[in-house]
């Protein structure tokens, strides 16, 4: 099946500053149930809106409070919630068992977190701060085993096998004490809070920045003082909120997602999914936009909803496992749900499939196998879906 795209190829001024997600969900939760689903849209008892090449198997519900983000490595989903952790064996995909639910001592960790599978990152950039260090080799009981205070940064990436870790807002921290880490410098000296979301480890030692300007720094050879190798600058200087660049760094293309939370009718303005072109780093240090995909609004029934209580913006997403200078993305925007979106070989984006929960909102998408995707909802759980057509 293959939709007509919405992708627009003229930048659009996205601004706003994050962990307005976090300090905004309380006050929006309760207004999520009215503007997420117009009665009547759906017949009652539905799970949702789909297209035909998308099929809803089940939806594990979440009772440690609302999920705000997970990370999938080998059989395990490590799912950060408002007050606890959760890890799952998805050995069987179909099947997620949930294996434990750990409460930790502050709300709504930041989304993306990230684990080797033997220590786990979470940040708590929303009232106290820091970096928050938990031992998983137990997946049936894990514990954190350090605390480093007083950092801003949104979220941490695993850096070199977690021997270190990158803050979003510049922070550089040793880990190679796991339980004693060690604040060993900074990326990003005088970045304001609203410029930098995300860090992400592309390759080992090699980290892409999701700051309104994009940076690729090489850690290799000085993890405490990185080298800054290529740029990438929008011509509106937005906000960018993730980033993925497949196959270890060697795709043609670098995807990158910008956020505008809290923006209930959709424009050319809201955050969107693009397409970089990544392909002559090397010669020039930089990156180059290339397309973007931005959501509209609609009548359900066409797959797209009226309003967006937590925004029209583009959030988590995850390429494909078979992702090779282009291919299939699964993203989430919020109350529209998971948009299967294909990139083609020059870069062009276009949706080719979607889920729209019903009375949902999705945060987050990953591809757990190359046909089953997890849609993290911050209103109803993980919801498990077949992909059930090719590139």
């Amino acid at each position: 099946m293959a939709l007509p795209g919405r992708a627009a190829s003229v930048p659009g001024r996205e601004g706003g500053s994050d962990g307005e997600l976090g300090m905004e969900m309380r006050r929006f939760i309760g207004v999520l149930a009215v503007l997420c689903l117009a009665p009547g849209a759906l017949p009652a008892g539905a799970t949702g809106v789909a297209s035909d090449n998308i099929e809803w198997v089940r939806t594990v519900p979440y009772d440690a409070g609302l999920p705000t983000g997970a990370r999938h490595v080998g059989d395990h989903l490590y799912v950060a919630g408002s007050t606890r952790l959760s890890i799952y064996d998805v050995s069987d995909p179909l099947e997620p068992v949930r294996l434990s639910t750990t409460p930790y001592a502050f709300q709504f960790a930041n989304e993306d977190v990230d684990t080797n599978g033997k220590i786990l990152l979470l940040s708590d950039d929303q009232v106290r701060g820091g970096l928050h260090v938990w031992d998983v080799s137990d997946k049936t009981q894990p514990t954190e085993i350090a605390v480093l205070p007083g950092l801003i940064d949104h979220t941490f990436t695993c850096v070199l096998g977690c021997r270190w870790a990158y803050g979003a807002m510049g922070s550089i921290v040793d880990l190679r004490d796991p339980a004693k880490p060690v604040l060993a410098g900074d990326w990003a000296p005088g970045m304001q809070r609203g410029d930098g979301f995300d860090t992400t480890e592309v390759a080992p030692g090699l980290v892409v920045t999701a700051s309104r300007q994009i940076r690729l720094l090489d850690a290799r050879k000085n993890p405490a003082k990185p080298k800054l190798r290529a740029l990438g600058i929008t011509p509106d200087g937005r906000l960018i909120h993730s980033n993925h660049w497949p196959r270890r760094a060697k795709d043609r293309f670098l995807l990158v997602q910008g956020e505008t939370p809290l923006t209930p009718r959709c424009n050319e303005t809201n955050g969107a999914f693009m397409t970089w072109d990544a392909s002559k780093w090397k010669k020039t240090r930089s990156f180059t936009l290339i397309d973007e995909y931005r959501v509209t609004n609609g009548t359900y029934s066409d797959g797209n909803p009226a309003l967006s209580a937590f925004g029209c913006t583009n959030m988590w997403f995850d390429p494909h496992p078979n992702f090779r200078n282009g291919g299939l993305v699964a993203s989430a925007f919020f109350e529209h749900g998971t948009r299967l979106l294909d990139v083609d070989e020059r870069g062009r984006i276009s949706e080719v499939g979607y889920f729209l929960p019903a009375g949902g909102s999705t945060i987050a998408s990953y591809w757990i196998t190359d046909e089953i995707v997890y849609s993290i909802d911050i209103v109803r759980g993980i919801d498990v879906l077949r992909v059930t057509a090719r590139r």
